[in-house]
C-alpha cells in the first residue's frame, strides 16, 4: 500500500470511528465510545503497519533538527512561565493580597512538574539512544 492509499483509509476509518463516537455520544453509550475509539486506534496501526513509507536523510535531519529546537524552545518557556506562577504576588500587587487567584499556583505547580517529566523523559531518551547507536563511554 503507498502513502496515498494510506491517507484514503486513514480518512475513512478517522471518518467511521467519528460517526460512531457522535452516535453513542448522543445516545449515552460511552463504553462503546471508548471502544470504537481503542479499535479504531488498533486498525489504524495495523494499516500502518501494510505501508511502506520512505523518508530521505535530508527529511530525517530536518525533523531532528525541528525536535530539537521544539525541546530548546518549549523547556525552558514552561520552566520559566512556572516560576513565575510560583512568585508569590501577594507584596507585588493588592489584587494577589485577596486571594482571587489562587489558582495560579496550582497551575504554576502543574506546569513546574511537566517541565521535570519533560527534561526526564529527555534525559531518558537520549540515554537509551546513545547506548543504541554507540555512543557509549564505556568503550575503552
Amino acid at each position: 500500500m503507498d502513502v496515498k492509499k494510506y491517507r484514503q483509509v486513514r480518512v475513512i476509518i478517522l471518518l467511521f470511528i467519528g460517526a460512531i463516537i457522535a452516535v453513542s455520544v448522543f445516545l449515552d453509550i460511552y463504553l462503546l465510545a471508548a471502544i470504537s475509539i481503542f479499535t479504531g486506534i488498533l486498525f489504524l496501526s495495523l494499516v500502518r503497519l501494510k505501508t511502506r513509507i520512505t523518508i530521505d536523510e535530508r527529511e530525517q535531519t530536518i525533523r531532528e533538527k525541528a525536535a530539537q529546537l521544539t525541546y530548546a524552545i518549549f523547556a525552558p518557556t514552561i520552566g520559566l512561565g512556572s516560576f513565575f506562577l510560583l512568585i508569590p504576588y501577594q507584596k507585588l500587587s493588592p489584587v494577589f493580597a485577596k486571594g482571587e487567584f489562587l489558582y495560579l499556583e496550582s497551575l504554576g505547580m502543574i506546569l513546574a512538574y511537566l517541565t521535570l517529566f519533560l527534561i526526564a523523559i529527555y534525559a531518558i531518551s537520549y540515554h537509551f539512544l546513545n547506548r543504541k547507536y554507540g555512543g557509549s563511554s564505556n568503550e575503552e
